[in-house]
């Protein structure tokens, strides 16, 4: 019998997902044209944070870079929005396959912005340093605006996905593609991955600027399997409790 998807359905989502978008390009679009009006404190703001001096070679550049940090900054802070559109739109399946969904969303987004932080706090000062500490004598740094724009921005971002670790592995396991117990056998596979993704998303090769990135994903991989750890023992507590009343 072959399989044939509910066509109404199919309509539904990509309504829903219609409506996501728009509104959320709304509010990104809106957000955006705020940041604009400060998007050269913003630039001052990055600069003065890393202690770094830009330079720009088009006449063009500071333009372009002002409006691509007003851009991203405008996605950065819609991200709320978006999330809550998104459980609002498909609350009744999100409800039929995880537990708590507003407390689910409301740590995706707190983690996106904890690695966000973590990453202008700490990561982007100590590898920009690092990279500028090899000028001297006749080499001398002239780091372009656009560049360093687009650097700051893939860096904060990066940090952010990455820190959604736990509520991925904890989304994972409610779908029941992969279990606790597995993900605790494979955590030297965990380890290599994780290494592998920290020296290709940090801005240098070095131990110490890998570490920053590579440490936290692996407490955060920890977190992930202690909380589907207690997710399924919640759910085998539920089924326990549902067969013993079924056989009263």
């Amino acid at each position: 019998m072959r399989f044939r998807p509910d066509r109404e359905q199919i309509l539904r989502t990509t309504a829903a997902a219609r409506r996501i978008l728009y509104r959320g390009l709304l509010v990104a679009g809106l957000l955006t044209v705020a940041a604009f009006i400060f998007s050269k404190k913003l630039i001052l703001f990055l600069t003065q944070h890393v202690h770094v001096t830009l330079y720009y070679f088009k006449l063009s550049e500071v333009f372009f870079s002002s409006v691509e940090i007003a851009l991203y900054t405008g996605i950065f802070f819609s991200f709320p929005v978006l999330a809550f559109l998104i459980w609002r739109e498909f609350r009744d399946a999100l409800k039929a396959r995880l537990d708590h969904v507003p407390l689910f969303i409301a740590f995706f987004v707190l983690l996106f912005y904890l690695g966000s932080v973590f990453c202008y706090l700490v990561v982007l000062p100590s590898g920009i340093g690092f990279l500028i500490s090899y000028q001297g004598g006749p080499l001398k740094a002239m780091i372009s605006t656009e560049r360093f724009v687009r650097f700051c921005v893939a860096m904060i971002f990066a940090f952010g996905a990455a820190f959604e670790l736990p509520i991925l592995l904890l989304a994972l396991g409610k779908l029941g593609v992969v279990d606790y117990r597995t993900l605790a056998r494979t955590r030297r596979y965990a380890v290599l991955i994780i290494a592998i993704a920290a020296s290709v998303i940090t801005p240098t090769p070095d131990i110490y600027n890998m570490s920053l990135l590579a440490i936290p994903l692996y407490a955060l991989y920890e977190i992930g399997i202690l909380l589907m750890r207690l997710s399924e023992r919640g759910a085998a507590g539920k089924d326990g409790l549902t067969a013993k009343r079924k056989s009263v």
